[in-house]
Parts: structure tokens; sequence; C-alpha cells
């Protein structure tokens, strides 16, 4: 389903606000898993809510991300980050502003970038976008993976009792939680890249 430029805006808005939840909960569950695992049994029941939330926020900023993905894949991808005749137009059209916003500014006409200077700004913009593009798509990989990890995870934390059952699962749930960790804090970044290339509800 394409979504509306107003409705692809406020998706994103929500998938932004609940993405950084899902880092927040993932991180403070490693934090807390290092604590419980070096012998502070006091955390136990802290550190499960923590798994349950950053599964069930992981989980859902997947979800939102996946009903905002037809979209980018139309609005972004398509129409812009593999259509190098759009990201060569965006460059013109932006040097033609900046250009006309120096002149302005001195009162005066201002020569713009030599057709060679364009050239090079358009070429790397274009491998740029490409590049983006596929961090995008790899992305969406490592969070689902990332996803399977916190739901293991969560999974081993509500079963396991350290004082009771000892180290056995200590190394798996840590490997786990590092990873979807990883595999949120991954995605974030890449997701704001994307965005600062070009956003779904532009």
């Amino acid at each position: 389903m394409i979504l509306t430029a107003t409705a692809a805006r406020w998706l994103l808005v929500l998938h932004t606000a609940v993405a950084v939840a899902a880092v927040g909960a993932s991180t403070h569950l490693c934090l807390w898993l290092w604590r419980y695992l070096g012998g502070a049994s006091g955390k136990r029941r802290a550190l499960r809510r923590f798994a349950v939330l950053a599964m069930v926020l992981h989980g859902a900023a997947f979800v939102i991300g996946a009903l905002a993905y037809p979209t980018y894949k139309t609005r972004v991808r398509i129409e812009y980050f593999d259509d190098a005749d759009a990201v060569a137009a965006m460059v013109a059209a932006r040097a033609e502003a900046q250009t006309a916003i120096q002149s302005r500014l001195a009162g005066h006409p201002v020569a713009g970038p030599s057709a060679a200077a364009l050239a090079r700004e358009t070429a790397a913009a274009i491998d740029g976008a490409d590049r983006i593009a596929r961090w995008f798509d790899t992305k969406e990989h490592w969070a689902a993976l990332g996803l399977a990890l916190a739901i293991a995870c969560a999974a081993l934390l509500l079963a396991w009792d350290r004082d009771r059952d000892g180290d056995g699962p200590a190394l798996v749930v840590r490997l786990c939680a590092l990873g979807a960790c990883g595999s949120l804090w991954f995605a974030a970044i890449v997701g704001v890249l994307t965005a600062s290339w070009r956003a779904i509800g532009t």
C-alpha cells in the first residue's frame, strides 16, 4: 500500500519515535545484563522487564517500518535513488539555488560551478544514492535478524534464573542481547542517513 505524503510523514515520525525507544531499551538491557552477570542477582526482575520491553519495541519498530516500506520503495528508492536523472536534476537545482543566494548576498551576479565541478558533484551524488539504497535494504535484513535475537533473549531470560540454574545460557543470552542491540543501532543510523538524503514524505 502506497501512502499519501501526509500519512507517510506521520508514519515516519511514529517509526522514528518507536525505533529510538527500542534502541534505548535494548541498550539498557545490555547494561543491566552486564550487571546481572557480574553478580547483581537482585536485578533479575528489572532485567526481564527490559528484555520484554526491548523485544516489543523492536517488533513494533519492525512492523511500522514494514508498513512504510512500500511507500519508501516507490517514492524514494525507485523515484530517486535508482534514477540517476532525478539525482542529477536535484544536484543541478541545488547548485542553481546556491548560485542565486550567493548573487543576492554579493549584490551582483556570481558565476555558478563549472561544468566539470557539477559533473563531479553529480557523479558523487549518484554513487552516494546507490550506496544508501543498498545500506537501507541491508538494514532491513539486520533488523529482522535482530528481532529474532531479541525474542530469543527475552525467552531465555524469562526462563533462566542464574541463582537457580547457574551460568548455563549466560553466553547465549549475552550474544543475543548484543546482537539485537547492534542491529537496532545499525538500523537507526542507516535510517537517519537515508532520511537525510530523501524522506518518504517528500
